[in-house]
């Protein structure tokens, strides 16, 4: 029954050895206090039950409850946790612009001929993040390093070449 308890009372649940472990440590140091009249330290509850003292902080790192993020703190109970946080996600609009400049990259390639739409891909990490190097990507597609390279610059031509219509147009 005891064990049962133990596993439905937390909100994280620890295996049953470090439970009965924790058990253990919590009785030395209650023990401990009414003998020395103070709080016990981890070396001395390492002695007694012949553990490590990096063991017994192991064990009860690991007793720590989870704190909720919407707890109120401050002098007026006014503030949530979660709000001092910092977020170090990306923000709704730097989500847009970026996916507003995927969806124009893809536009301008669409523009482009198929081997000359994945050298750039792959050169400039446009689908993954990854860079690649122009010998890599002759290896990849079967060509020279310099093919890639001109196909490259045929590429980067063919878009420059967009924009300037791009600017007359509005221009005008």
């Amino acid at each position: 029954m005891a064990s049962l308890t133990a596993e439905k009372s937390r909100t994280v649940r620890l295996p049953i050895h470090i439970t009965e472990q924790l058990n253990k440590i919590k009785k030395v140091q209650r023990e401990l206090f009414q003998t020395l009249g103070r709080p016990a330290n981890v070396v001395e509850i390492a002695e007694i039950l012949d553990l490590q003292p990096s063991q017994i902080r192991d064990f009860l790192s690991s007793s720590k409850q989870p704190i909720s993020l919407d707890v109120k703190i401050g002098d007026n109970q006014d503030t949530e946790l979660s709000q001092l946080l910092p977020d170090e996600g990306i923000s709704p609009d730097e989500h847009i612009t970026k996916e507003l400049l995927r969806q124009d990259i893809n536009s301008l390639l669409e523009s482009l001929k198929p081997t000359q739409r994945e050298v750039l891909i792959l050169r400039f990490g446009l689908e993954n993040d990854q860079e690649l190097t122009l010998a890599q990507i002759g290896e990849k597609l079967n060509v020279s390093r310099e093919r890639v390279r001109q196909i490259q610059q045929q590429a980067i031509t063919v878009l420059r070449r967009q924009k300037t219509e791009i600017q007359q147009y509005l221009v005008s």
